[in-house]
């Protein structure tokens, strides 16, 4: 059977796209917090703001309905992840590789909500960009701020923000040609190889320094 494009109605994000981005961001923040020796009620706290946190930033830039707080599925569905991972957090951190493969499979769902429903308001390319990537870095900033942890995206290490944005811009590729499933599914495999191939190889996010004249003037020497 031949891949065939797979349209969508304007304006209506995927419901099992969304919530499922909730309930595994908040079982990562969760978790997260947990392994910082938050209490239990921190715990809580950090996993449902990192289920929905990109969401609702999301649902603001749009000026439309923050569906976190409008529909009740969303915040019962963080409250139940995060306890799922205050329960099993240590499980999920033993082998540090699953705990890693979480980040990157929750960033990359948020990457795709973001630019997606982006998308689907008419939002420009630029716009959906830059939607996408803060959808899929704002939790993560609101978990860290709150555990007292400088932000990843502040910090110099393994890619983080870039492999969103990365991934972002792979979702628009297949999303303008129809092929949305194929986009969605394949984004977030994207950000999960990426974070892996980072991780593997020592790729660094890039920084101010790699503009500098000097910078590669020594690289070229």
């Amino acid at each position: 059977m031949p891949f065939e494009p797979t349209f969508i109605t304007p304006g209506v994000l995927p419901l099992w796209l969304d919530i499922g981005a909730v309930a595994l961001g908040a079982v990562f923040g969760a978790t997260l917090a947990n392994s910082r020796q938050a209490p239990l009620l921190g715990v809580l706290l950090v996993g449902i703001l990192l289920g929905f946190g990109g969401s609702m930033i999301r649902d603001i830039l749009l000026n439309t309905d923050i569906n976190a707080l409008v529909h009740g599925r969303y915040i019962t569905t963080a409250v139940i992840a995060s306890i799922i991972g205050a329960l099993l957090g240590d499980l999920l951190l033993k082998p540090m590789w699953l705990f890693t493969m979480l980040d990157a499979t929750v960033m990359g769902l948020f990457a795709v909500i973001g630019t997606e429903k982006a998308l689907l308001f008419g939002m420009p390319i630029s716009s959906a960009l830059f939607i996408g990537t803060l959808t899929a870095i704002g939790g993560g900033i609101i978990a860290d701020l709150l555990t007292g942890v400088k932000p990843d995206v502040m910090s110099r290490g393994p890619w983080s923000a870039s492999m969103a944005l990365v991934s972002a811009c792979w979702f628009i590729i297949w999303f303008e040609q129809g092929f949305v499933r194929f986009a969605e599914f394949s984004s977030i495999a994207l950000c999960v190889l990426l974070r892996a191939m980072a991780i593997w190889r020592g790729w660094e996010a890039p920084h101010a320094d790699h503009l500098k004249p000097n910078t590669w003037i020594k690289r070229k020497g």
